[in-house]
């Protein structure tokens, strides 16, 4: 029973997180830098991350790029068209293999320009 036990918890792993925030950013410009970004739980054998940005079923932009090493990728590494009306965007992380392969999927929504959490959209 101890080795079902411990075979269960190893191949129960946290799921991958993505944090991110508002703070300072100025919308209403043509190419937005992106906000620093915070991931947690990156699964091993990921080599890119995909980032995408929504509001609603609007996509404004995103870009793939190699995973940073401490989980941290810095504010302006890439640019998308950036928020403008108050609302709800969401920002989508994908972690993929080597192949292409989506290892794991991460999502965090929050209201501009206030910074509040929102709830995700699948």
């Amino acid at each position: 029973m101890a080795g079902w036990l411990a075979g269960c918890s190893a191949a129960v792993a946290d799921p991958m997180t993505l944090d991110f925030s508002w703070g300072g950013a100025k919308g209403c410009v043509t190419l937005f830098p992106n906000p620093e970004f915070h991931l947690h739980n990156v699964p091993a054998g990921a080599k890119s991350l995909s980032l995408t940005l929504t509001q609603g079923v609007r996509e404004m932009g995103g870009e793939e790029l190699p995973i940073p090493a401490n989980g941290i990728l810095p504010s302006g590494t890439f640019r998308t068209f950036g928020p403008c009306s108050p609302g709800v965007y969401q920002w989508t992380a994908q972690a993929k293999s080597a192949t292409g392969e989506v290892l794991s999927e991460a999502r965090k929504a929050r209201y501009y320009p206030s910074d509040e959490l929102a709830e995700h959209k699948p």
